[in-house]
């Protein structure tokens, strides 16, 4: 293949057109090669903005646009090169998507038209301008005809082949008044996310939703004398959101970022996100990246992170007050009634004894009830709600030395008391010295 080798100059040759396009051909073959391998996607749109005007009238039409082709050819609308010609929509015309395109650069083939009125399919066409000398002090000018890239809007089922093809955007339908619906869910193929207007929404977007819940986290996390407790899963939570949250405001700032790397951010946020928030501990199969077709990878992994910020995140473990009344009962009001939905009732106890004797005496020596029932239970000798010692500490639940836990029997008759009337009422017998108690709720208990 010699349609791009270096031309050979030598001294006394005849210099005709074909050497200088021979050396344009080679030089830019360089330039691609060079660079091209820099990016696994170096294509694409970096601006793109229709008339809104002429979409009324069923036209559409380029107003500015800026990217680079997939065989490495810039072009700046209107700048460097004139706009396509009004693309027609027919009445007929639904979910058609349309491509900014130019023709191939093939060899053998024509590339320049040196008039319009020939209306040949060619990539470029020839213009007069007048160029000014860039030498200080120098006035002349020269009148040359230079090509301007000659660019075309066209339906995907038209028939692309012969032509470099950019996707920029989705026809709805056109409706009865004549005006054009664009699909707002479409992601051009851009070379920075800036291309389209659905990525940077929804990075605001983001970014608004990883404060809002690493503020409700840290908040929950951070309370003095709160009452509740994390286990370490809250922490790494928190950790991975601050971090995203640094990131994505980051990005934001960013003039431009491809959208394989946004990609690659959002699909780890997800995995990393599924391992505490979702129920599988699992994430959900994500598309591979599809550079041409990028709304659905993007659909896909949006939806996801969606659904798992948007999750209304309970605390998991909850301590329940108690107070010291009368007799010796200690009392506590579950203000979460959704905590009798499941949830495991854990009593921490810490005496002055073994905690060997608390965990075979302690079940015989207490009684649990609901406050209303809990003096009854005390004076006739009733049984109350359970009490099953644990064969380790629940792990959501801080680490205290010398405690003993036991399981609250949350089918027994005394407890569904409890349920109705929402406070929980502990007496045991006093032959424990020194005794301490704690009252937890865990959701998800394993």
């Amino acid at each position: 293949m010699t349609w791009e080798n270096k031309p050979v100059w030598s001294e006394g040759m005849f210099l005709r057109p074909q050497h200088f396009q021979q050396f344009d051909r080679h030089v830019s073959a360089q330039l691609e090669g060079r660079v091209s391998p820099l990016s696994s996607y170096p294509y694409g749109l970096t601006e793109l903005r229709f008339s809104e005007g002429l979409l009324k009238t069923g036209k559409l039409v380029i107003e500015k646009c800026s990217g680079i082709f997939s065989d490495g050819t810039p072009f700046r609308v209107p700048d460097e090169v004139a706009a396509p010609m009004a693309l027609e929509v027919k009445s007929d015309k639904r979910d058609a998507i349309v491509h900014l395109c130019i023709p191939e650069a093939r060899a053998g083939a024509a590339e320049v038209a040196m008039d319009e009125s020939a209306q040949a399919d060619t990539r470029y066409l020839a213009g007069e301008f007048e160029a000014s000398d860039s030498v200080y002090g120098s006035a002349s000018r020269v009148a040359m005809n230079v090509g301007r890239l000659q660019l075309s809007l066209r339906f995907e089922d038209e028939g692309l082949d012969g032509y470099q093809t950019i996707p920029v955007t989705r026809v709805t339908e056109r409706k009865a008044d004549d005006s054009l619906t664009l699909d707002q869910h479409f992601i051009p193929c851009g070379l920075s996310i800036r291309a389209g207007e659905k990525l940077p929404r929804f990075l605001a977007e983001l970014e608004g939703m990883l404060h809002q819940r690493g503020e409700a986290l840290a908040g929950r996390l951070g309370t003095p004398g709160a009452k509740s407790v994390a286990d370490i899963s809250d922490y790494l939570t928190l950790m991975i959101l601050n971090k995203a949250e640094a990131r994505a405001r980051h990005i934001a700032s960013l003039p431009a970022i491809h959208p394989a790397d946004f990609y690659e951010y959002l699909v780890t946020l997800a995995g990393e996100l599924a391992t505490y928030m979702a129920k599988a501990r699992r994430p959900n199969f994500m598309p591979t990246y599809n550079h041409r077709e990028q709304r659905h990878c993007f659909n896909a992994v949006i939806l996801e992170l969606n659904n798992l910020l948007s999750q209304s995140k309970m605390d998991n473990t909850v301590n329940i007050p108690l107070q010291l009344a009368k007799h010796g009962v200690r009392w506590g009001q579950v203000n979460d009634r959704t905590l009798f939905n499941g949830a495991e009732f854990i009593l921490a106890v810490r005496a002055d004894v073994d905690t060997e004797r608390v965990r075979a005496n302690l079940p015989k020596l207490a009684k649990v009830g609901s406050v209303e029932v809990i003096s009854q239970l005390v004076n006739r000798q009733l049984p109350g709600a359970s009490l099953s010692p644990m064969g380790a500490e629940p792990r959501q639940i801080p680490f205290t030395a010398n405690t003993t836990y036991f399981r609250i029997n949350t089918t027994h008759e005394q407890w569904k008391l409890v349920e109705v009337s929402g406070k929980v009422a502990i007496h045991i017998q006093d032959k424990l010295p020194g005794i301490e108690l704690d009252l937890w709720a865990i959701r998800g208990a394993e």
